[in-house]
């Protein structure tokens, strides 16, 4: 039978999350994700965008889920929408984060009804749900440009 021992203070000093070489929840580029990426070195925010029904969809999309089209282009978000959900972090995944923390974290919700997990920055003052925001593009901890979103700004 195999054991884990579990150190706690590993777990103070964060935790690197791999499924095989790739580190989960930052940068990660892929075939359905190429054009959101390419977006981003522009700083625009590009959503996968259905011709035939007229839905905005996440960018990892690779079929409408309204009509079931794979025929989805790449169209630009004006980056507005307003906080669905969010959560203070304290205790972070990786080292590079811990200069940074405590740092917000949240799922907006863009107005073309997609859900994107971001960084939030509250400038000025306290985040709250239904709060607006506006997109922005942040270089952090990660050495890469990242979209994130300014609370408080419609």
């Amino acid at each position: 039978m195999n054991t884990v021992k579990q150190d706690s203070s590993e777990w103070a000093e964060g935790l690197n999350l791999m499924a095989g070489p790739y580190f989960l929840g930052l940068y990660q580029p892929s075939p359905e994700t190429k054009g959101f990426w390419e977006g981003v070195t522009r700083h625009e925010l590009l959503l996968k965008w259905c011709p035939a029904c007229q839905r905005a969809h996440h960018p990892k999309r690779i079929v409408c889920t309204g009509c079931g089209s794979a025929e989805l282009s790449w169209k630009r978000s004006e980056g507005r929408g307003k906080v669905y959900s969010f959560s203070e972090v304290h205790h972070v995944a990786d080292k590079a984060f811990m200069a940074s923390a405590p740092y917000t974290i949240g799922l907006v919700a863009l107005e073309e009804g997609v859900y994107l997990l971001s960084r939030l920055l509250a400038e000025p003052g306290p985040i709250a749900i239904d709060q607006p925001v506006r997109l922005d593009f942040r270089v952090l901890e990660s050495g890469r440009l990242l979209p994130v979103f300014k609370v408080g700004q419609p």
